[in-house]
């Protein structure tokens, strides 16, 4: 038996360290598993998950919270050198950034939209496929062709 409650004491002393941290982590991951009918006790996850990811949903929540807070650039001007001046510079940044790819990826979808949109398809949604076409000979084949075998295409004149 110990002699004192000292090892006890800062067992849960650490427990504590420990413990605030993990639960500050892990909220949004709980909050999200719980508003979507979830079992955020489920044995299955593994022991990082669950900080892991909050870390990642805390991360999303202050880059949109500095994405708003660069709007205040219009009527706001804040010191030079000062966080909120430099929360002002990332939110544009990110402002630019999402607009680039969000651009890049609404003309990739357009320009696939409007290719799809030549595709015909039947009432079941299968694709109908257009018939192969036959192929005629551009004009330097039929040269090639007449020169080997000697032959003159003939002309023939319309009236």
């Amino acid at each position: 038996m110990p002699d004192s409650l000292c090892p006890y004491f800062w067992k849960l002393v650490l427990m504590w360290i420990v413990l605030i941290p993990y639960t500050i982590l892990s909220l949004p991951y709980m909050t999200i598993q719980k508003l979507s009918e979830g079992d955020f006790f489920e044995r299955g996850s593994s022991f990082g998950e669950k900080p892991g990811s909050g870390l990642v949903i805390w991360g999303a929540i202050y880059l949109a919270g500095v994405m708003l807070f660069s709007i205040s650039v219009f009527w706001v001007d804040f010191p030079k050198e000062s966080f909120a001046e430099h929360m002002q510079i990332l939110g544009i940044f990110l402002w630019i950034i999402t607009l680039g790819v969000g651009g890049w990826n609404g003309t990739k979808w357009l320009i696939e939209k409007y290719k799809d949109s030549k595709i015909k398809y039947d009432e079941n949604g299968y694709r109908i496929w257009e018939p192969v076409k036959e192929k005629s000979d551009s004009i330097i084949v039929s040269f090639v062709k007449s020169t080997y075998h000697k032959y003159c295409p003939k002309i023939e004149w319309f009236k």
